[in-house]
């Protein structure tokens, strides 16, 4: 039995389903093959042209398996899979009868067939050991590159020879993108660049071109809140110890820093586990932040899980309550 949770797997599919063959009369590419070498489940997909590999870790050692789960199952098993909140635990079991997924509710069985699949490792292995020699460019089709979307929020591109496929790495991901034909001239990188030339260079000079990246929301809050930390453990040793209100201070800064980094380091955790998802979080953050109505949304929150937000209210009005009426004692016996 392999263990993960419904996000990792739901993860698999999307990464690897838009390089499934269309061709139905070729189940052992019309479909996700999924390997498990005991440590990993392997998602893989390919049309011939590309090849999408994507893993993810187990939650614990388990037995290998392989079997491939249809297109035509996929369209059904996606919208069940995406019913399950990210954490529910899922496990796999691959038999005769197809691959057993057991969770909390019971058992689902999907078909799934043992048909002999591609090697592909030494594809992948070549692909990285390849280096590059040739002066010609690699002729790309742009429909291909689509695909590739889902796979991860940045890819590493590895460019071997123009007959060999292109290689993109991901978190766990890696991709095989086959070369089209191109019939043109300018095939190699000296040609382009004397096509270019005009445009590439200004007053007689070449002019080094720069595009630096734009930030996500993803980074901008990472480097929002280091800022804040380093700030905040910076500012609480300037409190002034000897007062109550640098007391208070100190606390407050102590509480910032904590918490700027506690933040930091869960995005950080999320945007390992789901990138796309700590986008979409994190611009949906800024959005609450901007609207200065977070107060209302935790207290809407708090109660959504159970909690008593009003009781937290009093306590916290009964905790000022009592110390103001010590220090009023405090200052009346002086």
């Amino acid at each position: 039995m392999t263990t993960i949770n419904a996000h990792k797997l739901r993860r698999l599919i999307k990464q690897t389903r838009p390089h499934i063959s269309p061709d139905d009369t070729l189940p052992p590419i019309n479909g996700i093959r999924f390997e498990c070498d005991g440590a990993h489940i392997h998602a893989l997909a390919s049309d011939r042209y590309t090849f999408a590999v994507a893993r993810t870790q187990v939650r614990e050692e388990t037995d290998t398996w392989s079997l491939t789960v249809s297109e035509a199952t996929l369209n059904w098993l996606t919208p069940w899979l995406e019913n399950h909140k990210g954490d529910t635990i899922l496990d796999l079991s691959a038999g005769e009868n197809g691959l057993t997924i057991t969770d909390d509710d019971g058992k689902l069985t999907v078909p799934a067939g043992d048909y002999t699949f591609p090697k592909w490792q030494h594809l992948f292995r070549d692909a990285l050991q390849d280096a590059s020699t040739s002066g010609d460019l690699v002729s790309l089709d742009t429909e291909m590159l689509a695909r590739w979307k889902h796979a991860d929020t940045h890819l590493r591109v590895w460019q071997t020879t123009p007959e060999k496929p292109l290689l993109l790495v991901g978190e766990d991901f890696m991709g095989l993108q086959m070369p089209a034909r191109y019939s043109g001239d300018a095939k190699d990188r000296l040609t382009v660049l004397d096509l270019w030339s005009r445009s590439l260079r200004k007053g007689g000079k070449s002019e080094p071109i720069t595009v630096p990246p734009a930030p996500g929301a993803v980074a901008e809050k990472a480097e929002e809140l280091l800022r804040q930390t380093l700030r905040s453990t910076a500012e609480m040793f300037g409190a002034d110890m000897d007062s109550e209100k640098g007391r208070g201070a100190f606390n407050a800064w102590v509480h910032s820093g904590i918490y700027a980094w506690s933040a930091y380091r869960l995005l950080e955790a999320l945007k390992k586990a789901d990138p796309d998802l700590a986008e979409v979080t994190v611009r949906d953050l800024n959005e609450q932040l901007e609207s200065g109505e977070i107060g209302e949304w935790a207290w809407d929150e708090a109660e959504q899980a159970g909690h008593n937000p009003q009781k937290w209210h009093d306590d916290y009005e009964a905790h000022l309550k009592k110390r103001a009426e010590k220090q009023a004692a405090e200052t009346t016996t002086a």
